[in-house]
């Protein structure tokens, strides 16, 4: 099955700063599928870095957003959620979510996996 997005929900009571240890895992994860020259490592180690300084503020990071790669994820503002995504549906969509999802279950933190939630999403599947 082709999906658009993987959503991960954390719980009411989850602090960002939770991610501190998972966090690089996952960014792990993302940035190993996207071919990378020298200098897009070193802008993904800084990258890193300030995602990092967020989170061990208790402030929601950025996520993995660079031209170019294969797979994103975001923090939405409103809300204490990680999307993944491609741009397109695909069935890698999930298999990426589940790596994710691995990391987070052994960080033992609490979510929920939906997937196909992005507003962008709803918007394509009216007009058909």
């Amino acid at each position: 099955m082709k999906n658009w997005s993987g959503h991960i929900i954390f719980q009411d009571n989850f602090q960002w700063k939770e991610l501190e240890k998972a966090f690089p895992e996952i960014w792990e994860i993302f940035s190993k599928e996207s071919r990378q020259s020298v200098e897009e490592v070193q802008y993904d180690q800084a990258n890193l870095f300030l995602n990092m300084e967020e989170i061990r503020k208790n402030r929601k990071p950025m996520g993995y957003m660079k031209d170019g790669a294969k797979y994103r994820f975001i923090f939405p503002l409103d809300r204490k959620e990680l999307i993944i995504y491609r741009g397109i549906p695909t069935e890698t969509i999930r298999e990426m979510t589940d790596q994710v999802v691995k990391v987070l279950r052994a960080s033992k933190l609490k979510f929920n996996v939906e997937y196909d939630k992005m507003l962008l999403q709803d918007i394509r599947a009216r007009r058909k």
